[in-house]
């Protein structure tokens, strides 16, 4: 998609030239973009959608720490479950798709970039 996306960019709104810099900005933008719609839609999902979601992700954590730590304490699988209930809020799970998926989509795009680069040799810089 984001391959696509950058070359559909250069040949039809660039005069076919992009440099790796707008490259780049151009990828990291619809990175961006995608992941804050991805992240509205995991968020209606999950509030609205599929409200027992969150409590099976909490009972699923909790059968996963008791498999590899059975002799954990009371104390310690109820900080780790708390934690884990913090983490899971759907504002949570939508700032960090936001994140994650812009950061993703700089990485892909760095290199994407590399390789998509046309520059104009008749310009003067």
């Amino acid at each position: 998609f984001l391959i696509y996306a950058i070359i559909q960019f250069r040949d039809n709104l660039n005069q076919g030239y992009i440099s790796y810099s707008l490259s780049l900005k151009v990828g990291t933008s619809i990175s961006f973009f995608s992941s804050v719609i991805m992240a509205f839609y995991t968020f209606v999902y999950i509030t609205y959608l599929n409200p027992d979601m969150l409590s099976n992700i909490l009972k699923m954590t909790e059968q996963a720490v008791l498999q590899s730590n059975p002799e954990i304490s009371e104390e310690e699988l109820d900080l780790a479950l708390e934690v884990t209930g913090k983490l899971t809020q759907p504002h949570w799970i939508m700032i960090m798709g936001v994140l994650s998926g812009t950061f993703m989509g700089f990485l892909y795009s760095a290199v994407l970039s590399f390789f998509v680069k046309k520059t104009d040799s008749n310009k003067i810089s």
